[in-house]
This record gives C-alpha cells, structure tokens and sequence, in this order.
C-alpha cells in the first residue's frame, strides 16, 4: 500500500463471512478454509477497504499506519 494504510489479518477471528470480498474484491478473497487472504493489498482504493475492514464481524481486519 506504499504511503497508505497497512492491512491486518486474524485468521483465527474469521468467520468467513465474506463481507470483505463482496465490498473490495480485488483486494480480499476467502481461501479453502473459508478464511479471510489479501489478494493484493491495492487492489481495491482506499475507501472501499475501510469499508471492507468496517464491515467485518468479528474485527478480524485492521488498518494500521
């Protein structure tokens, strides 16, 4: 992400709900395991992967600086 936010993943706190694909799909997907991965961290801008980490339900995403 270069100057931008850095993305954190819980693996053990995903559910799989698969918010974070449905709202940024080129940067999020569900793996085997139902789990959440980063396809690629600028895949999608900005706004739509706060969306995505918002929308989490177990807060298993996290902007960091």
């Amino acid at each position: 992400m270069g100057d931008r936010l850095r993305i954190e993943v819980d693996r053990a706190a995903c559910m799989g709900s698969g918010n974070c694909a449905f709202h940024a799909p080129a940067t999020f997907d569900l793996d085997d395991e139902m789990k959440v991965v980063v396809l690629d961290p600028e895949g999608d801008d900005e706004a739509r992967v706060g969306v995505a980490v918002e929308g989490c339900p177990t807060r298993a995403l996290r902007l960091v600086e």
